[in-house]
């Protein structure tokens, strides 16, 4: 299956790189990394490890229950024994605590934190999204997902483990199997995320 999985990750890569050059050709870019803050997790509050586009499937959308430099701090704390890759903040300003070579602990399910990037987002699930942030939060999700592979779009198959599905995709915290969560929350405008991810 991981075989199997990974064949189909390098040809979404090269399909992927196929369209960048036709990008390219016709004047839109390849997304780039947006700029971020590196604000690093204590190392009590992630896995450290060194995965490759293969190993990386998932991107986790969550929502913080505060603030994004709040979340920051949180990482920082040792006993914390919680950390995401990246957490963009209302105004679209962008913290990076990990890089996505380690084992964020955000998911609550270890299968989707090793295959994983997680993002958080400052705010509250009963909240509403600020346009930049969703922006910043889309360019960035655009990067990832050219990086390592992933469809740029919410996947709809969300297996039991996460290595059960072979393409991945981008999904909510709460559509992690078992999660008790329900970030982002039905604020969260999918349908114009995933707009936004495709034209960044």
């Amino acid at each position: 299956m991981s075989s199997r999985r990974n064949f189909l990750k390098k040809l979404g890569a090269a399909s992927t790189a196929g369209l960048a050059g036709a990008s390219a050709l016709s004047g839109i870019a390849a997304a780039d990394m947006p700029d971020v803050e590196w604000v690093p997790a204590d190392s009590s509050n992630y896995t450290s490890a060194n995965r490759g586009g293969a190993e990386i499937d998932w991107i986790i959308i969550h929502t913080v229950q505060g603030s994004a430099s709040g979340a920051v701090s949180w990482f920082q704390n040792p006993d914390a024994n919680v950390s995401a890759h990246f957490t963009v903040a209302e105004d679209g300003y962008l913290y990076q605590s990990l890089s996505e070579v380690n084992v964020g602990w955000h998911a609550g399910d270890w299968s989707y934190n090793q295959s994983s990037v997680g993002i958080e987002h400052g705010g509250y699930v009963s909240g509403t999204y600020e346009d930049a942030q969703l922006q910043k939060s889309a360019d960035l999700v655009a990067y990832l997902c050219e990086q390592y592979g992933i469809p740029k779009q919410r996947a709809t198959y969300v297996p039991t483990n996460a290595g059960d599905n072979e393409t991945g995709g981008i999904i909510g915290h709460d559509q992690v199997p078992g999660s008790s969560h329900t970030d982002p929350g039905d604020n969260w405008d999918w349908d114009y995320f995933i707009d936004l991810v495709n034209h960044s």
